[in-house]
């Protein structure tokens, strides 16, 4: 890809090739790309619930990967098919709703259950996203620290064993598998990865139910709980940087795309403070 293209660029080439391969198998040749796979790509991408902003980001990775790749008019092959950005709706919760749902009184062993496990402990571990808890290990827990490598960009990270954290595994002890989480069962990577799309599936289908029961007025997405996270540490005067090294950005600016619907209050405080020191 060469020396002019930044980590965080080649790192967004790699996750889209990945996605491509996926689909249409590892074998794939770049004569094989033709407009109409270009499509049925993007169908399956959206059937698995991917995102538009996030389908379109694949898509112009893989657009720029084949311009430099090949003497295809990539332009062409691209035409109709979605590579802009579209306005997200509002993707965080307050720690009230939060809270709100930590309360809800549930059966031990009811599949919602299992669902705010999830998104509880997403927030708990710094907005860990769900690819990252469905293939986490046991092994990855020691001294106090949890540390694994994000699927998206290969970014370590390290969260610190909280007791709401502890609490929360204890429910999930068990000998009979080595993923912390009972969501996947193989080890094999392609199968395991194709267990994980029908998993991330049922798991937003069932934040809605569980949204729906806990009597919240908003809308819980797999994405939710680490936006909400972001939008809690930045309400709590975390620096920048700090939120950008829990959620593994390499690129503060990608943090600020979580933190866009951040209301202007403090804006308004630090424009009063400096207008009050003149």
């Amino acid at each position: 890809m060469g020396d002019t293209v930044s980590r965080s660029t080649r790192e967004n080439y790699l996750t889209a090739l990945r996605s491509l391969c996926r689909f249409a198998g590892s074998n794939l040749c770049v004569d094989d790309i033709d407009h109409a796979l270009l499509r049925r790509y993007e169908r399956w991408l959206h059937d698995r619930g991917i995102s538009r902003n996030t389908s379109s980001c694949y898509m112009r990775s893989l657009r720029a990967l084949l311009g430099k790749a090949s003497n295809i008019n990539s332009e062409s092959l691209f035409k109709g098919i979605f590579t802009g950005r579209c306005t997200t709706e509002k993707r965080s919760v307050n720690e009230k709703t939060v809270s709100q749902l930590k309360k809800t009184q549930l059966p031990p062993d009811s599949p919602l259950a299992l669902v705010r496990d999830l998104f509880l402990f997403s927030f708990y571990a710094q907005g860990m996203p769900f690819v990252d808890m469905a293939f986490l290990k046991r092994q990855q827990i020691s001294g106090g620290q949890l540390v694994y490598h994000r699927h998206k960009t290969g970014t370590r990270i390290t969260v610190s064993m909280l007791p709401c954290i502890q609490q929360i595994l204890k429910r999930y002890e068990s000998s009979s598998s080595n993923y912390v989480f009972p969501l996947l069962r193989s080890t094999d990577v392609q199968t395991a990865y194709n267990e994980y799309l029908v998993k991330l599936n049922w798991y937003n289908r069932s934040l809605k139910q569980l949204a729906r029961f806990a009597g919240i007025d908003g809308r819980l997405t797999s994405y939710t709980a680490r936006h909400s996270w972001a939008t809690t540490a930045y309400h709590s005067n975390v620096d920048l940087p700090v939120i950008s090294k829990a959620l593994g950005h390499s690129n503060p600016q990608t943090t600020l795309t979580y933190l866009r619907e951040v209301d202007d209050h403090r804006l308004e405080e630090a424009n009063r403070r400096i207008a009050h020191s003149i």
